[in-house]
């Protein structure tokens, strides 16, 4: 295992990773430098810290991304990839580790995963187009990351990912869009222009979140089945009189929404819309006002 520093030993990081080997480690000082794109299996890559080592030049070559993790079993960590055309990091591989790496103003996603089976960990994206896209196969795991000020939606969530333990705040679109099977637990959503969450798929659990001053409905369940709203805290959502704070649409059905705790959300604070009164279950709600009267307890 060899350790390359850019620039004192290599002056890009893509002369360091043509360089390297499976189980090397690149280490890039501070200052700014070209976008990249790992091809070598193994690489650890690490810069001096967010706003310290900031990737912000030419894109990777062939792209119009900054950073793209074409091989498995890469690790990045420590730097901030920022102003790109495109996606600040593109993932188009598997069991990959993104650690405190910052993604910001670029035109169109902060992070985009088109593989699965990543671990997604303390990273931040701001000022993109969406804030992270996460569509690839099998699951990845968000955890401790924190997505705000996007243009569009703070998370886009598919193909059966955990988001854990994270913050989407102040995007223009929904704070979190589920797509997929997933599970999204332990949460804050606030202040999102948008839905708080919104979910559009099957067998999807929302546990434990707090959703709170969104524009829209702070979670918004569409015309599907078998899903789980459960032990959420719901407060301050909504502004116009087809939102709720738990909005379940009348195509729904087979989804339970139990021990959620809503209060002062805008015009109730669970909706369902018949048939969805009946067609779906409600217990243990504890709120102020619901439509139809008695899915509160």
């Amino acid at each position: 295992m060899v350790l390359r520093i850019v620039p004192t030993m290599f002056p890009t990081v893509q002369d360091a990773i043509n360089a390297s080997s499976p189980g090397d480690s690149i280490q890039i000082l501070a200052g700014k430098f070209d976008g990249f794109e790992v091809d070598v299996e193994n690489l650890k890559i690490f810069g001096c810290g967010i706003g310290r080592t900031i990737i912000a030049g030419a894109p990777a070559q062939g792209t119009s991304d900054g950073v793209v993790v074409s091989a498995d079993r890469t690790t990045l960590q420590g730097f901030t990839v920022q102003g790109f055309s495109d996606s600040g990091v593109i993932i188009v591989s598997t069991n990959n580790v993104l650690k405190k790496i910052e993604v910001k103003f670029n035109t169109s996603r902060g992070i985009f995963e088109l593989s699965g089976a990543n671990l997604i960990i303390n990273c931040i994206a701001s000022n993109n187009s969406l804030g992270m896209d996460i569509m690839g196969t099998p699951a990845s795991c968000l955890i401790n990351c924190i997505s705000t000020q996007n243009a569009v939606n703070g998370y886009f969530m598919f193909t059966g990912n955990l988001i854990n333990s994270s913050a989407s705040e102040n995007n223009n679109g929904a704070g979190i869009f589920v797509g997929s099977p997933s599970t999204i637990l332990g949460n804050e959503v606030l202040k999102n222009n948008g839905p708080g969450i919104e979910i559009t798929s099957i067998l999807i659990n929302i546990i434990d979140n707090k959703v709170c001053n969104n524009e829209r409905s702070g979670i918004e369940l569409d015309a599907i089945s078998e899903n789980v709203i459960d032990s959420n805290l719901v407060r301050n959502n909504g502004t116009e009189d087809t939102d709720a704070g738990i909005l379940v649409n009348s195509g729904a059905t087979d989804n339970t929404i139990r021990f959620n705790k809503a209060r002062n959300n805008f015009e109730f604070d669970i909706e369902a819309i018949p048939p969805a009164d009946i067609a779906n279950t409600f217990d243990g709600n504890k709120c102020g006002n619901s439509d139809p009267p008695g899915l509160c307890t």
